[in-house]
């Protein structure tokens, strides 16, 4: 019996090296604005804290903040996905590893999801250009058809996976991510947690999380996945 019958990743910094094509979708999306662009290393550090765009916009570009800038804020975050599912994107590459895990896990009858507050259109764009949709029982995005409360709020796990798999205890379910939301998220929800240090989370919140499992590549996971934990 496998220890944990459901895996949870992250998709951006956990699955997918996404890097390159959110630093070209920001920059890019302040140079259409006629504004100099926040420096890679401050997008890196706002990409760190796991937020999702309405979360990041903000931290890059202060006069966004405030409930009377609502308005803008929104436009601002669908020109950035625009650009991110035309061109952006296109620079995603796989973590290595990551076709070999997943085909095993399927072997092995393990349910894998993908919870990301990333937007939706763009994680599935992603799966299928590299060939991976099939591999996952459930992909959880930003939705605003189907809105569910940001990680680390466990929303998405008591109101979607758990009422799907009764069966399996929190206890049971691994929830494997790069920042410190992935992490909260899986203690908010009485999760297994595994950090990605090779991903984008600050180490100092990551390990305040205290993830039970840490590991530095996506081949790293086989030994918790295949032995009793």
């Amino acid at each position: 019996m496998v220890p944990f019958p459901i895996v949870i990743f992250d998709f951006d910094g956990t699955l997918c090296a996404t890097e390159e094509a959110i630093l070209y979708t920001f920059q890019k999306l302040f140079e259409e604005k006629a504004l100099p662009p926040p420096t890679p290393e401050t997008i890196k550090q706002a990409v760190g804290t796991g937020g999702n765009i309405s979360e990041l916009l903000p931290q890059l570009h202060p006069p966004l903040q405030g409930s009377q800038n609502e308005g803008e804020l929104r436009d601002w975050g669908l020109h950035y996905r625009r650009l991110y599912d035309t061109e952006g994107g296109q620079l995603t590459t796989l973590f290595p590893g990551a076709e070999d895990l997943l085909a095993q896990l399927k072997v092995q009858q393990v349910t894998c999801v993908v919870i990301s507050n990333k937007g939706q259109r763009a994680i599935e764009d992603a799966l299928d250009r590299f060939n991976l949709r099939q591999h996952f029982a459930l992909v959880l995005g930003d939705n605003p058809e189907h809105p569910l409360q940001k990680k680390p709020h466990p929303m998405a796990y008591e109101q979607v996976i758990q009422p799907r798999y009764p069966e399996v205890p929190a206890s049971r379910v691994l929830m494997v991510g790069d920042t410190d939301a992935d992490l909260q998220f899986a203690n908010n929800a009485g999760l297994v947690s595994c950090w990605a240090a090779y991903g984008y989370g600050a180490e100092a919140a990551c390990l305040a999380a205290e993830p039970r499992f840490t590991i530095h590549s996506l081949a790293d996971l086989y030994p918790i996945l295949t032995k009793e934990a």
